[in-house]
């Protein structure tokens, strides 16, 4: 009896916490403890996790020093609480045959912001807004004609990159709007979700007279610079909206198109510069993108709201519920495509 005891003891699947022990994650993880005590034991806050990194079967954690997996040597499952997997060391998980699991509770405020940076670029809000801070005026007022009139997204036409979660929700909300919705995706398996009213994989075909342009992908081998000199020209006159990956987009390619009128125009909040570890200042991009009048700026806070976080978080902590108890959870990534 003895020995059966101490042998469930022995092989209970330690699982650990390296996120911040707040109020929101502590209302996640108590009904986990509670629902699977009797199946696992708990690590929580990142120093204790540290210490067991070694006898750890399962993680959920956001960021993690540079060589936590190195000695998470039991490790078998590493849960993230948000989609990127980019700060990741893919080689070394595939080596180690560890499985990778994201969420995607951010994406009704990703798809939000992607309309909102769409409305602001449309709608002329950050130029005219700049301008009457310092007191000068546009439109009727000022009598002005067509010069100063803005555009509508009513009834415009739209192509989504990604027919994800992120895609998927932005694509409802563009309805509200009359648009017609195109989707990307590179494999054809004749499902159109909701919402959008075709489904292409041809490249060219989704982009060619699109009105606005949604790049909602992630950064892999296959859609690095995917949009290049050649790809925006294919979209002369539209508005481009980037909520996916900076790198999606070729940079010189996309400075030349903006620069010259190629595009109507961009909405960007992925970059291709970040500031310094410590710093809240730097451009963000090789070449002044940001000097441009047809451009508006977003410092890469789609996901940053306390709406998507606690989405995250609840999503998070059912998933690993689920692999406890099943051995298998939702949102797999495939290390190999990055995503």
């Amino acid at each position: 009896m003895t020995i059966g005891i101490l042998s469930a003891i022995i092989y209970l699947m330690r699982i650990g916490f390296h996120i911040p022990l707040n109020k929101d994650w502590m209302a996640g993880i108590e009904p986990i403890i509670s629902r699977h005590a009797g199946d696992a034991e708990f690590i929580l806050g990142a120093e204790a996790c540290l210490e067991a990194a070694p006898t750890l079967d399962v993680l959920m954690a956001n960021l993690m020093p540079d060589d936590f997996l190195l000695k998470a040597r039991s490790l078998k499952a590493l849960f993230v609480p948000f989609v990127g997997i980019n700060h990741l060391p893919t080689d070394l998980l595939q080596q180690r045959n560890i499985s990778v699991y994201n969420c995607h509770g951010n994406a009704f405020s990703v798809a939000e912001r992607a309309l909102a940076l769409t409305l602001a670029g449309f709608g002329r809000v950050v130029e005219y807004h700049n301008d009457l801070k310092s007191g000068h005026w546009h439109g009727f007022w000022a009598g002005k004609g067509a010069e100063d009139f803005w555009r509508s997204l009513h009834g415009k036409s739209c192509t989504i990159l990604g027919t994800g979660a992120i895609g998927m929700a932005l694509a409802s909300l563009l309805k509200a709007f009359k648009c017609s919705v195109r989707g990307f995706r590179r494999n054809a398996d004749g499902i159109v979700p909701a919402n959008f009213d075709s489904m292409h994989t041809d490249l060219r075909e989704a982009l060619t007279g699109a009105d606005v342009v949604y790049v909602a992908l992630p950064l892999t081998k296959a859609t690095k610079n995917l949009l290049g000199e050649r790809e925006l020209a294919w979209m002369e006159g539209a508005w481009l909206v980037n909520v996916g990956r900076g790198e999606i987009v070729a940079e010189e390619a996309l400075y030349a198109a903006l620069r010259f009128g190629k595009l109507a125009g961009a909405s960007i909040d992925v970059w291709y510069k970040y500031p310094k570890a410590g710093s809240d200042h730097g451009h963000p991009s090789n070449y002044p993108l940001d000097e441009l009048p047809n451009i508006v700026l977003s410092p890469h806070v789609g996901g940053s709201t306390a709406e998507a976080v606690l989405q995250n978080i609840q999503q998070s902590c059912e998933n690993l519920s689920r692999f406890i108890k099943t051995g298998e959870a939702l949102h797999r990534v495939d290390l190999k495509e990055n995503y």
